[in-house]
């Protein structure tokens, strides 16, 4: 009975902790300009943010494909 209680309890504590994970969305956009310290970036679909929100940009690594 014990061993039930104990896989409830973890099961239920993994669940809450991996929700907060669902909560954090990313948005896709590509640089239009950069000028100095000013950004612009045109985001391709719906993103939550707003004007004037701090965000953290992370470039994507392009992997190279060799060949033959």
């Amino acid at each position: 009975m014990r061993k039930k209680v104990l896989a409830l309890l973890m099961a239920v504590s993994f669940m809450g902790a991996s929700g907060g994970l669902a909560l954090a969305k990313t948005c896709k956009g590509t640089v239009k300009e950069f000028d100095g310290k000013t950004m612009v970036v045109e985001i391709q679909g719906k993103c939550k943010a707003k004007e004037g929100d701090a965000v953290k940009i992370k470039p994507s690594k392009k992997k190279a494909v060799e060949g033959c």
